[in-house]
């Protein structure tokens, strides 16, 4: 992907593009670079990427809001009509009143597009979204097939108790913000357009603490360790994500955000995955090769008998069907696969050697 910003390149459509080309699109890439599809490296990445352009340019209002961050460069690609640096934001502003309303122009204006077009989806206050918390979590390849639980403890942001969360010293509490009013945010007219974004006087919270709390220095938090247990659902993959709702970090006013897991397998030594599906060796004898056998075989739902055809050789696959990973969200169920290795044998008792002899002389093999 060219930009991880430039939506329409990362969907591969030009700016006129419709809306159904959009969605047909991100149809096809969406398919090319899915994780259960993809082999290719970086797929995830790609995909999520795809993802997050989809979704602002097949919501309209959205569409407009990015095609005017670009077209005054406010996304600090290519330049716009105001040349390389953009549209100088801040001079914008001070000079119809706004104030210090932006520092760096327009061509800076990275936490406003992160508001608009943020990659978890819709416009969020920055309050709202420094309260999810993000960590990594291993998991067993069994978990991660079947589902089941772990347990995390967490260090997070918990209210400060000396001031209730507000910031503000015991015996006072925070004022409205003198610049945007009390509502956090601050609208900046652009031509035709009025672009609003987080007041930076009060970082969008609508209100200024004075005199800041001694116990928590006017943050509102505190740290605190917490015991969760959260549910690993079955078909999860190696990079999936995880949403745990209610278990971020906790700010004023009682909110609290999410917490979003990165889970990662753990190798397994007797399956390898790819896709939903999952892979492991069977060893035959070579008469079990040669004349066919039945084999019990291990699957991640327990184990199966298999039939082995006569004049089974080494490197051939056998499907079990429906017997790979089981993905609870989509309802979609993968196969289990077994690849055959032959053990040959490395010494022969003297009846084992004529028997072969005898075997080679049936099937007109010519003598040494």
């Amino acid at each position: 992907m060219a930009d991880a910003k430039d939506y329409y390149a990362a969907l591969g459509v030009a700016e006129t593009a419709s809306a159904d080309d959009i969605k047909k699109a991100y149809r096809k890439l969406a398919m090319k670079y899915h994780p259960d599809r993809s082999k290719e490296p970086g797929a995830a990445e790609k995909f999520k990427a795809v993802n997050e352009a989809y979704q602002t340019l097949s919501d309209a209002k959205k569409r407009q809001e990015y095609d005017m961050l670009r077209r005054y460069g406010g996304l600090g690609g290519a330049a716009g009509p105001y040349g390389p640096g953009g549209f100088d934001f801040s001079r914008y502003a001070r000079q119809h009143g706004g104030g210090d309303a932006d520092a760096g122009g327009f061509g800076g204006l990275g936490d406003l597009f992160e508001q608009l077009f943020g990659s978890r989806g819709g416009a969020r206050r920055p309050e709202e979204s420094s309260l999810d918390a993000e960590m990594t979590i291993e998991v067993p390849f069994s978990t991660a097939a079947k589902g089941g639980k772990a347990r995390l403890n967490l260090g997070r942001a918990e209210p400060c108790l000396s001031c209730a969360g507000t910031g503000a010293a015991p015996g006072t509490k925070p004022q409205p913000c003198p610049q945007c009013g009390g509502r956090g945010t601050v609208t900046v007219g652009l031509g035709q357009f009025g672009v609003t974004r987080a007041c930076p006087k009060c970082a969008g919270k609508g209100t200024v603490v004075l005199k800041p709390c001694p116990q928590c220095g006017g943050t509102g938090q505190t740290r605190a360790r917490k015991a969760v247990n959260v549910r690993i659902p079955a078909g999860v993959a190696d990079g999936g994500v995880i949403r745990v709702k209610g278990e971020g970090n906790a700010g004023a006013n009682g909110r609290i955000g999410d917490l979003y897991l990165t889970v990662r397998v753990k190798p397994d030594a007797a399956y390898r995955r790819d896709g939903l599906d999952t892979y492991a060796r069977l060893d035959l004898t070579l008469a079990e090769a040669v004349l066919g056998a039945k084999k019990e075989v291990k699957t991640v739902h327990g184990a199966v008998t298999l039939k082995i055809p006569p004049g089974m050789s080494p490197g051939k696959k056998i499907r079990v069907k429906g017997k790979g990973l089981r993905d609870e969200r989509t309802g979609r169920a993968g196969d289990h696969y077994v690849e055959v290795t032959v053990a040959f044998p490395k010494k022969l008792t003297k009846k084992q050697r004529e028997l072969f002899e005898a075997f080679a002389r049936e099937m007109g093999t010519p003598e040494k």
